[in-house]
């Protein structure tokens, strides 16, 4: 059958057909996403309201947090905490959490309808049937649009069911969908420029973390910056603090350009070919590069510096400001005496461990891409060719959960360092640099742990291996809003990042860090023996 393509036919036919597709593919992902993103605002509504029942409670709330370096780094700039409510408590605690999720939403699922098509060849399929050369596009943008809008639907009907003002719950809403249709448009436009799926979700993530940044200057300093940040942007909608809706147009346009620019360069380069184009490799491979480790190392590699850099200019940053958190005491004896009760050392070190556990849950979101790698190369038949040779199972299987653990190793380190030099470069303490070297190098038997756990289910259940990223949200959960959430502590157990001693608030302890590596060696046996007893592909 002639491509409509290639004979000049509407450049978006099979929209409607396209569209269609990605809905019902995507069904079950966008309901884990509604379901997930909904039920957490409404259980920290629920808990917020638990734990500020009058208005001088809630203003005491805003006395404490309002204009603090340190933790308008971590939530926003604080809108409507002169006279708070529970909307904007809710915002200042969850928002910012919230729009980050739905632009990872928003990433996952234009790249998988995109990128991931041309990689694994399904794209030159439906570019066979009569589809313009811009449908697949076009329907994985209305898909995710689509996605977007069940999650602000969503989000408004649990927020006026809990009482919550109908028009600040609509501007929330509103402001979520232009950050997803933004990140959305990113995200078509690394489809285009890169080469592979993971390289175009590492683009466009970093620049998740690239916003996060330049919105957490801008709120720290004058607020110039934080109009360069799509997370910004989203959250000068002030929502539940005297609504801003021409502040709107700043994503509507950004995400309108964004997708023009795609298509643009759709029409720039080969389907299945990135504008980047990948090097070419040698005609003969070298001595030290016919081993499944080699491959391995050469396939994880990319992501190995995308995501280090990423993570390591977040920690850099985390440095500089720390050595503000002081401040969090001047006229706020409620936090001196909070932060006593807990038992930490001082406010510089207790915001320092709080940032090297944040830097361990994003370095989660590697850890697990790392070891799913192997249900990649499984899918697209790369690991029969592997496994026809004298390579074993257990060795293919070895050389990408080495590299998982190695790679998360190498990000960590470099994170604890470049936090140290951070903190370093504003205080003149150079013993900082290896002290949070260390205090980074402790995440990550967690972390191996969340290796171990997703081994465990690709070896056991491939078809479900994708289910590991739950576990990321469950941690990220569990270590972000625990308070606001007061889960029980045979729950805040489960995550492997609760028996992590809080470095360098607390003393180092050697022994969860022992049982720790301990249960991450079996948990790691057990999908490698699990990956023995079933059959490839």
């Amino acid at each position: 059958m002639t491509s409509t393509a290639s004979t000049g036919a509407a450049p978006f036919a099979g929209l409607g057909q396209l569209t269609r597709l990605v809905a019902r593919r995507d069904r079950v992902r966008v309901l884990c996403w509604v379901v997930g993103i909904v039920g957490l605002l409404v259980v920290s509504a629920e808990s917020i309201n638990g734990l500020y029942r009058t208005p001088a409670e809630f203003l005491q709330y805003g006395t404490l947090v309002k204009d603090n370096a340190a933790l308008i780094v971590q939530s926003g700039p604080g809108y409507g905490l002169d006279q708070p409510t529970l909307g904007s408590v809710m915002m200042n605690e969850t928002g910012i959490w919230t729009i980050i999720a739905v632009a990872l939403m928003s990433v996952f699922m234009m790249v998988r309808h995109t990128r991931a098509e041309e990689e694994s060849e399904r794209a030159e399929l439906i570019r066979s049937a009569p589809v313009g050369r811009h449908a697949q596009l076009a329907a994985a943008l209305a898909g995710t649009l689509a996605a977007n809008a069940v999650v602000d639907v969503s989000i408004v009907v649990a927020f006026v069911a809990r009482d919550l003002p109908l028009t600040g719950s609509v501007a929330f809403a509103c402001a979520l969908f232009g950050a997803g249709a933004v990140f959305a448009a990113i995200a078509a436009i690394a489809a285009q420029v890169t080469a592979g799926a993971r390289s175009a979700i590492g683009l466009a993530t970093a620049l998740i973390a690239v916003s996060f940044v330049l919105r957490a200057i801008g709120d720290v300093g004058d607020g110039r910056l934080s109009w360069l940040s799509p997370i910004g942007w989203a959250q000068a909608i002030r929502a539940f603090a005297d609504e801003r809706w021409w502040v709107l147009v700043l994503p509507i346009v950004a995400a309108a350009g964004g997708m023009a620019l795609a298509v643009s360069l759709q029409m720039r380069r080969d389907l299945g070919a990135g504008l980047v184009g990948q090097r070419p490799g040698r005609a003969a491979a070298l001595p030290g590069f016919t081993s499944p480790l080699a491959l391995a190392t050469r396939l994880h590699r990319p992501a190995v510096i995308g995501w280090t850099v990423g993570v390591a200019l977040l920690g850099f940053f985390y440095g500089i400001v720390a050595d503000q958190a002081e401040s969090i005491l001047e006229n706020n004896p409620e936090m001196a005496d909070f932060l006593a009760m807990l038992g930490t050392g001082s406010i510089t070190d207790a915001f320092l461990a709080t940032s090297m556990l944040m830097m361990g849950l994003v370095a989660t979101g590697y850890t697990v891409s790392a070891v799913l790698r192997l249900r990649t190369e499984e899918t697209a038949g790369r690991a029969d060719l592997i496994l026809t040779t004298p390579a074993s199972r257990r060795a293919w299987m070895s050389s990408h959960l080495l590299l998982a653990c190695g790679g998360t190793t190498v990000v960590m380190s470099v994170t604890g360092a470049a936090m140290g030099v951070g903190l370093a470069s504003v205080t003149g303490d150079l013993w900082q640099i290896p002290r949070l070297l260390g205090a980074a190098l402790a995440m990550v038997p967690a972390l191996m742990v969340v290796a171990g756990l997703a081994a465990v289910l690709y070896g056991l259940l491939p078809k479900w291996a994708p289910l590991a990223w739950g576990i990321v949200a469950f941690v990220v959960v569990v270590g972000l809003l625990q308070g606001i959430l007061d889960l029980p502590q045979w729950v805040l157990d489960l995550s492997p990042f609760e028996h992590v001693p809080a470095i360098p608030a607390a003393p180092f302890e050697p022994m969860p860090i022992v049982l720790l590596l301990a249960t991450a060696g079996a948990l790691i046996g057990g999908g490698m023996a699990a990956l023995q007893r079933r059959d490839i592909g």
